[in-house]
């Protein structure tokens, strides 16, 4: 009786190993391989429409005198740099107005502080909308530069009568050290996740180092309102409430990247892991449901496997084994394929531990963010 019982059980851990590396596998060749075969657009159809670049700083008068000038110095017809100056304590404004003297294309605005009116960036981004003199807009930050001069230029020409948004790569420099992966393979593997869904029609995030859209759209939209409580949300839940199907595109030119300075500590990545996390309770229920599903599974497929290889079971060996296997192959080769269309390298050989490793962690920081939300309440 008991080892029918345990036959049962063991049969059981079989089926549901093969069915966690499916679901796996039906991420892998429905969604991320996407990446991988997007094709450039031919350069005769490209954009020339005026473009509006708005940049909000918070006493980032090093990073503006670092990267402002690769922004400003862009190889395109028209266009314009807005600086919204939020609030800043150091010479941020003094910086930016002698070179305005240089490069009349820049408009500076400042927000003065003001201790009883509190405000986040989407105010910024806001004032900058309005401070703009062309209708599209592209969004980069204070700490970012694109990696080439026709950054403008590839970004641009994804705009048409149709696409009022344009989704972009923003990665990070590559530094030395653990943290470095960490930090690069996390935003690797969500920009291949946002990017895929993209393409797939189910658009549900972008990043602000790295985004366009049109005053068309944010016109339809609640203009931040309906999530201004919220600290982080102006770039993934923007796109959120506006991107559909028919009205976003998607820029993986090479030329079209900008880079971002990294976190000098795990504990910094980890504040700015947990405010971002803290907008993915807005998300629509299936853009929840599509985000929940594939960690949940890559869970169940480590435990099963675990399980399946500590208690020694056959049951199953065969197909189990070729589907598990087909699983790690496929996330090997989709990952290497990706991590060369994004510029990213020497991260490939750390997929199968920040495969397993990145989820536990951001199990723990949502947790953390429930923790603390019930403790502010």
């Amino acid at each position: 009786m008991i080892e029918i019982k345990l036959s049962s059980i063991f049969y059981v851990i079989s089926l549901i190993l093969i069915i966690a590396a499916s679901i796996q596998i039906f991420y892998y060749m429905f969604f991320y391989i996407r990446v991988c075969c997007v094709k450039r657009k031919p350069k005769s159809h490209t954009s020339q429409v005026p473009i509006s670049v708005i940049m909000c700083a918070q006493n980032e008068e090093e990073n503006i005198r670092n990267y402002l000038k690769s922004v400003i110095t862009q190889t395109y017809p028209t266009f314009e740099v807005v600086v919204i100056d939020d609030c800043s304590e150091d010479d941020t404004e003094f910086y930016v107005s002698n070179l305005a003297r240089d490069y009349p294309h820049i408009t500076y605005r400042k927000i003065v502080k003001d201790e009883k009116f509190r405000h986040n960036k989407k105010l910024a981004i806001t004032l900058g909308i309005k401070a703009a003199k062309y209708n599209h807009f592209v969004f980069i930050d204070a700490d970012c530069y694109p990696v080439s001069e026709h950054w403008l230029q590839h970004m641009s020409s994804k705009f048409s009568e149709t696409k009022h948004i344009v989704l972009g790569y923003g990665g990070y420099e590559k530094q030395s050290g653990f943290l470095d992966k960490l930090v690069r393979y996390d935003t690797f593997s969500i920009a291949v996740q946002y990017l895929s869904y993209a393409h797939a029609g189910i658009p549900y995030m972008a990043v602000g180092r790295n985004l366009a859209y049109d005053r068309t759209i944010y016109e339809q939209s609640s203009k931040f309102r309906n999530h201004y409580h919220i600290r982080s949300g102006d770039d993934d839940l923007f796109v959120s409430e506006t991107a559909t199907r028919k009205n976003t595109a998607i820029s993986l030119h090479p030329e079209s990247f900008t880079r971002s300075v990294q976190v000098t500590s795990f504990f910094d990545w980890r504040a700015q892991k947990r405010r971002h996390l803290s907008t993915s309770k807005k998300y629509s229920l299936l853009h929840k449901l599509l985000l929940l599903v594939e960690p949940f599974s890559k869970f169940v497929l480590y435990v099963a496997l675990v399980l399946y290889l500590v208690f020694g079971i056959t049951n199953m060996y065969i197909p189990v084994i070729s589907v598990v296997s087909a699983r790690f192959l496929i996330l090997l080769i989709i990952n290497n394929c990706a991590m060369n269309r994004l510029k990213e390298k020497k991260l490939l050989v750390y997929s199968l531990l920040f495969d397993l490793v990145l989820p536990i962690i951001i199990l723990i920081l949502h947790i953390q963010n429930k923790i603390f939300s019930h403790t502010k309440r």
